[in-house]
């Protein structure tokens, strides 16, 4: 009987504990449900985003070539790159594609995106117009945008440069003219998320 007790007395106890300790547990579950708790904010995705610059010339001749960013870019080839097609058939026609350290045939993209998200994004943009050999006349080239579109994305700044000077803000601006004798004519697009001093990096 003794022995009987002694196994009732050592059950009750360790009931007695098991429900002190969950007694404990429920309290501090309650504290911390009543404490000001962090909130996670999940930002928005990043989204891919695209921009159309069209080139003419004054007689009538025009290219188009796309710029964007997304997420699922890299600054390397990637699957949404596309090269430049072979220059057309024409006597007179103007050409425009992104310059890059890839290799050919991407060394000159019709389209070309970068990764995001990234402070710092640029584009290096070439046009060239090639007249007839018999053409010794300048030609005035349009580069214009849309910059409704620009505003769209989350960039503070978008740039056009050309010989690491600022010609035109494609946030508040929709064209930028230049005259060309059939020079090879660079420029860089430059886009950045933070305010910082902008200028083109040294090739």
């Amino acid at each position: 009987m003794k022995q009987n007790n002694m196994k009732r007395k050592l059950l009750i106890q360790k009931i007695l504990v098991v429900t002190i300790i969950l007694s404990f547990m429920d309290i501090g579950i309650q504290t911390i449900s009543k404490t000001n708790t962090p909130i996670l904010i999940v930002t928005a995705q990043e989204t891919t985003w695209n921009l159309t610059l069209r080139i003419t010339e004054t007689s009538g001749k025009k290219t188009s070539v796309v710029l964007g960013v997304s997420p699922n870019a890299s600054d390397a080839q990637d699957d949404l790159d596309r090269p430049e097609p072979p220059a057309p058939p024409e006597i007179t026609y103007v050409q425009a594609w992104f310059t890059t350290s890839l290799s050919i045939p991407f060394n000159r993209l019709l389209q070309e995106y970068k990764h995001i998200p990234s402070n710092y994004t640029e584009w290096n943009l070439s046009i060239l117009w090639v007249p007839e050999s018999s053409n010794a006349s300048d030609t005035t080239i349009s580069i214009s945008w849309d910059s409704a579109k620009v505003k769209q994305n989350t960039f503070n700044s978008f740039q056009l440069f050309e010989n690491n000077t600022v010609v035109a803000d494609l946030r508040t601006q929709d064209s930028y003219s230049f005259q060309s004798n059939g020079t090879l004519h660079h420029f860089q697009i430059l886009s950045v998320r933070a305010v910082q001093q902008i200028i083109p990096r040294t090739k």
